[in-house]
């Protein structure tokens, strides 16, 4: 992510024109600029352990929000670390896409693809303990992959994939096939581990609300709102596992344009349930912070009727399709249950197709209880609960 450096100013005598010249160009970068005297502690340089020299120059550690003191060889170095944003002179990690790891961060550094997966899976799992009461996080048709930066940019060059991004660390693309939603991630390869697994629940909040907000709402909603919300998912998630510096990183990026800042708040005063509620069906395109009880403000949808009713053949029961769904049987089991609805049988977060009068719907199945499930159908996101009837 690129941050600007904050340092705080310090005043100190300058020697020669060079000197004076490179200190306000480094100073119009943000870079800290001072003269070193024996009074002013250790003359070591905290990146290489040579001497500062005459001047030296504090940055800040982006990872660590703490203020180092560097010789002005270091400063002047192009190789910098990816994460913190450090000079790295020695033992530093060069990924094929040219991007350097400092020793430090390199040792947390997501590298191999088998280990992202695998640390995706436990995000999902993570999520789904977390907000168990109100989202469901789908799995059977979710694809992962990690690309490097170079990849990863060039999939913003295709139209509808070109919204500027500053912190380019994950992406997701879904695409509507027979079956329903695909969602297609793909997750930087390099980055530390918390925030690997914040950019993995940053993109499974995209692929809840791409599977449940309504086409209306995603009209009215505005891209920076729909970031923000996917950023407190991730930062909820960084706050129950005491992630703090990831939760500073993500309060300071600047991509929601202050939403993220606004949707902790009203997570804060109004609960999560109010904060979903608005994202579904909130009557405004974005939080704001002058009229933020303007959350509660939302126009559910009104019931209607059921557009599907049970046609009976006491006589042949089996020569007519089914006009409603019906639960005809579960399997329980803790480890992997089953349930039989109409002609299909399903298990947890499986997605098929049933047939229903003249016409086949895709359904999904979200969970599954000894006498119940809860179902959603997917081309409209109406969510049922069957329960089983025994004779």
């Amino acid at each position: 992510m690129n941050r600007a450096r904050n340092p705080t100013s310090a005043s100190g005598s300058r020697t020669g024109a060079y000197l004076e010249g490179l200190r306000l160009g480094l100073f119009a970068l943000g870079i800290l600029c001072w003269t070193v005297s024996p009074a002013a502690g250790a003359n070591v340089c905290e990146i290489c352990g040579g001497p500062l020299g005459n001047e030296a120059f504090i940055v800040q550690d982006r990872v660590t929000r703490a203020q180092r003191k560097v010789c002005s060889e270091c400063e002047l170095s192009n190789t910098r670390c990816f994460i913190c944003g450090l000079p790295a002179r020695s033992n530093y990690t060069e990924l094929p896409d040219s991007r350097v790891l400092c020793e430090r961060d390199a040792a947390t550094a997501v590298l191999k693809e088998q280990d992202g997966l695998r640390y995706c899976r436990e995000t999902r799992q993570r999520l789904g303990q977390l907000f168990w009461k109100f989202l469901t996080f789908p799995e059977t048709n979710v694809s992962i992959s990690m690309i490097d930066r170079i990849h990863l940019q060039e999939q913003f060059r295709f139209p509808g994939n070109d919204r500027p991004c500053p912190n380019i660390w994950g992406r997701l693309r879904t695409q509507t096939s027979g079956a329903g939603l695909r969602h297609e991630m793909s997750l930087l390869s390099g980055l530390p581990l918390a925030g690997f697994n914040a950019t993995c629940a940053h993109e499974y909040a995209h692929v809840w609300l791409n599977e449940n907000l309504s086409a209306a709402r995603r009209k009215t909603i505005s891209s920076d709102a729909v970031e923000g919300f996917c950023e407190l998912i991730a930062y909820l998630l960084m706050d129950a596992e005491m992630e703090n510096g990831q939760k500073e990183w993500i309060k300071l990026n600047a991509y929601t344009r202050g939403q993220i800042e606004l949707f902790i708040e009203a997570e804060q005063l109004y609960g999560f349930n109010d904060v979903l509620k608005w994202i579904r069906y909130g009557t405004d395109d974005r939080l704001s912070g002058d009229e933020l009880g303007r959350l509660r403000r939302v126009e559910l949808p009104q019931p209607t009727a059921p557009p599907l009713r049970e046609l009976a053949n006491a006589a042949n029961p089996h020569s007519v399709a089914r006009e409603t769904l019906t639960l005809k049987a579960i399997f329980w089991n803790q480890q992997q249950s089953l349930a039989i609805i109409n002609d299909q049988t399903f298990g947890l977060q499986q997605q098929r197709e049933v047939r229903l009068g003249p016409t086949n719907v895709a359904l999904r199945c979200l969970e599954i209880r000894k006498d119940r499930v809860r179902v959603k159908i997917v081309g409209t996101g109406q969510e049922q609960e069957l329960v089983l009837r025994i004779p």
